[in-house]
């Protein structure tokens, strides 16, 4: 004879195993499928402007002079007597904007060189980069 009966009350719980074993694989996943770049710093101090203005470009030709009036194109260090055979490829759309980040202290002649070479080369439309006050 059954004098006590016990009741077992059925607990619902929540199966993390799965849940943990589908946050490891997409932690694997982002970990093996994300790219690190070592990017290198540019010293370039820009010009400051009180009337510039923030332009949309999509730009396939970036030419940077540094201080040192060391020039890269597209991250690349490029000597001066290369310039015009570097612009001259046919990769660079003539019809897309260039932009020109050019060191404050690079010379009035150096400027004006690479502005000779880019027109030379049917670039027409040139952007200077500037830092705005704000």
């Amino acid at each position: 004879m059954k004098l006590f009966q016990i009741e077992v009350k059925k607990r619902n719980s929540i199966n993390l195993t799965a849940l943990v074993d589908i946050l490891f694989l997409l932690i694997i996943f982002f970990a093996v499928s994300t790219q690190f770049t070592n990017q290198r710093a540019i010293g370039i101090n820009l010009p400051e402007s009180k009337t510039s203005s923030q332009v949309s470009i999509e730009s396939k030709l970036i030419v940077i002079v540094q201080n040192d009036e060391t020039v890269l194109i597209n991250g690349q260090v490029i000597s001066w007597d290369k310039i015009a055979s570097i612009i001259t490829q046919k990769k660079y759309d003539r019809s897309q904007k260039v932009i020109l980040n050019i060191d404050k202290k690079v010379m009035h002649g150096k400027v004006i060189h690479l502005l000779d070479i880019l027109k030379l080369n049917g670039f027409k439309k040139v952007v200077f980069g500037t830092y705005g006050s704000s």
